[in-house]
């Protein structure tokens, strides 16, 4: 390389090493309107006429960060929403929903219910399997039989739903919520 282009490349090179990085990481907040509810925001609450929403608890820290992309295992999925759960984390929770052939009303009345779940502690989530079934030859058999005779082992079925336990209201009693699943794109998705 010529030494005039070396002379004229490390100025530049100075310029865009002194050069701070303009990448903007988007930050949603939650904020309290004044009538009370909750505004999911990119901007700053007072910008939207709002006040900062309620700190999370200590315990928050401690989840672990959170994972983009679809969960491809039910046990994945169990986690992830364990851990929106835990954080109070409704934008979390909602990334696990399967919005698809939603509208703008029905998607707002469920991400109302997603939030009023994140906001209650997890007690426990349990895949749920529909009854299984056992096929049996009529009338049994006795003696010696064909192995077409034998009644046939019940089938496992996949897990169809997930119930998840909460407190109540206040810390006492129970609530259950069952989110049914589905498999969409070889994903794991929740639905109500």
């Amino acid at each position: 390389m010529p030494r005039r282009a070396v002379t004229l490349l490390l100025p530049l090179l100075a310029v865009v090493a002194a050069t701070p990085d303009k990448t903007a990481h988007a930050q949603i907040r939650r904020c309290v309107a004044p009538d009370g509810g909750t505004v999911y925001t990119d901007r700053a609450c007072s910008a939207v006429g709002a006040t900062t929403g309620p700190k999370r608890g200590a315990g928050a820290a401690a989840v672990t960060a959170y994972r983009s992309g679809c969960q491809r295992h039910l046990r994945g999925l169990i986690q992830e929403l364990s851990h929106a759960i835990d954080s109070r984390d409704t934008n979390r929770l909602a990334s696990l929903y399967h919005w698809r052939g939603m509208n703008s009303t029905g998607s707002d009345r469920i991400l109302d219910r997603l939030d009023a779940i994140a906001q209650r502690p997890l007690v426990d989530i349990v895949a749920q399997r529909p009854a299984a079934t056992a096929t049996s030859a009529p009338g049994g058999f006795a003696g010696w039989a064909s192995a077409r005779e034998l009644p046939a082992a019940a089938r496992v079925q996949p897990p169809s739903s997930l119930r998840v336990t909460q407190t109540g209201p206040g810390g006492t009693g129970a609530s259950q919520t069952v989110f049914s699943l589905h498999r969409h794109f070889d994903c794991w998705w929740i639905r109500l």
